[in-house]
């Protein structure tokens, strides 16, 4: 028999079996209680705490719906644009009620307007605060604020295109010795780029880091008036028969002409990229398809956002290209010519397109299939030099004012008093003959050539 441990427990015999089992019970006990109090429970403990959640729920506002955020419409580049850009004539620009007519005449289709900064002949055209464009001596007696002649373009819905001459510039030169080709070397007289007869001019000299930085800084003003586009034109050497007497520097010894245009077309872009201004480089089309070395190579490979190739179709007429270009005369569809002129240009797939046109003479009918077919090679749009011919949006001449009417009809106008006949006026007395200017002293020098001194003691080449 099973023996049980007697333990002495308040003078009672402790069996641990029977403290399990009693142990047991009443945890089972337990948790029936407490189950059966859930259960019971249950349903009136929700209800007062759904009763609860609504009072807090009404007594809260209702959340607003949260507003989406106004549209704002994506600024779109100006390259990415069609643009339809006129350039404003120098007569407009300097007077700023000229100016506003002139905008207000332009078609309803024109976009954009281009605006010079530093005209072909080298004239700055707004006051500028740049060291190396005041030295230069180049700005216009009466420059224009700039600044409120943009505000004025922009009010009136067109974008700015500023255009700037690099290199062909015969102001600065006379102010700025050592921005000019000089004549054979460095210490030669400026370097002309035909007679003084023929109306020769000095060039600055692409060479030269002052003039890089002086067409620089200009390029850093248009920025700062936060123009669209830059069209830089006249990124190119002179075209004559003396280049070979043209003194350029020591770099020029060393680096091509193709190399030095890349290397300033590429110091000007990249001072550019960061902001929103768009660079286009202008050329010659006529002188490039033509094989002239002005550029040194191709324009199209020099660093830009744009091209601007500057079409005249009267350039290309009676002149032969090649086998398959020569236009003796007009045809009557102009799209022909121009076609025949653009593909001469080269591969321009992949690249922004704006064409500056010269329609001098020609009408908005003449013209329609050109416009079409720079839409179909998909350029960006174009440029227009300005004629009046072109725009129907130019204000007609004041008509002439009719002949007052006479009120009553029955009662007669009052004659006209006959007018006494002009006094015959006296001879006018021959005025005493000017004394002739001193002619300029000539004297040949070495090379078989004439040189002449001017009053200012700058020596011309003569032929």
């Amino acid at each position: 028999m099973k023996r049980y441990k007697v333990r002495h427990y308040r003078s009672r015999i402790y069996n641990p079996v029977r403290g399990k089992i009693i142990k047991g019970v009443l945890i089972a006990v337990i948790v029936a209680s407490l189950f059966a109090i859930g259960w019971f429970a249950y349903e009136p403990l929700m209800t007062a705490i759904n009763e609860k959640n609504k009072e807090i729920i009404e007594q809260d506002p209702v959340p607003e719906k949260p507003q989406e955020p106004a549209y704002e419409p994506v600024e779109v580049e100006f390259l990415e644009k069609e643009t339809v850009a006129v350039a404003v004539p120098e007569e407009f620009l300097y007077d700023s009620t000229e100016f506003y007519g002139f905008l207000k005449a332009l078609d309803e289709e024109v976009t954009a307007v281009v605006i010079d900064m530093k005209t072909k002949s080298g004239t700055i055209t707004y006051n500028s605060d740049q060291v190396s464009v005041l030295a230069a001596g180049a700005a216009h007696e009466n420059a224009v604020d700039l600044d409120t002649r943009i505000r004025t373009a922009r009010n009136l819905g067109f974008d700015i295109i500023a255009r700037i001459y690099a290199f062909e510039d015969s102001t600065a030169p006379y102010n700025a010795n050592d921005m000019a080709i000089r004549y054979e070397s460095e210490d030669g007289i400026l370097w002309l780029d035909d007679s003084v007869d023929n109306g020769g001019k000095p060039w600055l000299n692409p060479y030269s880091d002052t003039a890089q930085k002086y067409i620089l800084d200009v390029v850093y003003d248009a920025v700062d008036f936060e123009v669209d586009a830059i069209l830089l034109e006249g990124i190119r050497f002179p075209e004559n028969d003396g280049m070979e007497y043209a003194y350029f520097g020591v770099t020029a010894e060393e680096v091509s002409r193709e190399e030095i245009l890349l290397q300033f077309a590429k110091r000007i872009y990249s001072s550019v990229v960061i902001t929103d201004t768009n660079i286009v480089i202008g050329f010659d089309s006529y002188s490039f398809i033509s094989g002239s070395d002005i550029y040194g190579g191709n324009p199209l490979s020099l660093s830009a956002d744009g091209f601007s190739p500057v079409i005249d179709i009267d350039d290309f007429i009676g002149r032969k290209i090649s086998d398959d270009f020569y236009f003796k005369k007009l045809p009557k569809d102009l799209t022909e010519v121009f076609a025949k002129i653009y593909e001469s240009l080269g591969n321009t797939e992949g690249l922004d397109m704006l064409p500056v046109l010269d329609f001098e003479g020609f009408t908005k009918e003449e013209t329609a299939g050109i416009l079409s077919f720079l839409e179909e090679k998909g350029a960006t749009g174009y440029i227009l030099l300005y004629n009046e011919a072109y725009f129907t949006g130019i204000p007609e001449e004041p008509e002439v004012p009719a002949e007052p009417v006479n009120p009553n009809p029955n009662q007669p106008a009052a004659p006209v008093q006959p007018t006494q006949p002009a006094q015959p006026t006296q001879p006018a007395q021959p005025s005493e003959p000017e004394e002739p200017e001193k002619e300029p002293e000539i004297t040949q020098g070495d090379d078989g050539f004439d040189w002449v001194d001017e009053s200012p003691g700058i020596k011309d080449l003569l032929p």
